[in-house]
């Protein structure tokens, strides 16, 4: 019988490296974003983008050379809107969309509502 090294199962789901690449970086955000909407009933559209931008900073940061180049932060910043956008497609993808009663209820219904972990982010 073969055995299975603990080298064999990752330790970490998300790492720094992984958090570098969009795949990664686009997770995090849509975890991020969605547990917050079900935990907190919290989520303003521009929740998304921030996250999005703070985790692109945060990789060009923790990347960085010993030479402070400006032209790395637009290249973050640039990166923070493709992540949000990628996120942003994967939550209306894979997002669940609420229910035509809740729409016409108006914004006040939408805001006592309890959201659900995939409920869309656009949806109110």
């Amino acid at each position: 019988m073969q055995e299975l090294h603990s080298s064999a199962i990752p330790g970490d789901f998300f790492t720094a490296a992984s958090l570098g690449t969009l795949a990664g970086a686009t997770g995090a955000v849509y975890i991020i974003c969605s547990t917050i909407q079900k935990v907190f009933n919290f989520n303003p559209k521009w929740l998304a983008l921030l996250v999005s931008v703070l985790i692109s900073f945060s990789a060009a940061f923790l990347t960085q050379t010993n030479e402070n180049d400006i032209s790395r932060y637009f290249i973050a910043l640039l990166n923070g809107f493709l992540i949000y956008a990628s996120a942003t497609g994967t939550n209306q993808v894979f997002g669940s969309k609420p229910d035509n009663n809740t729409r016409a209820a108006g914004f006040r219904q939408a805001v006592k509502s309890n959201r659900r972990f995939n409920t869309t982010w656009w949806s109110y």
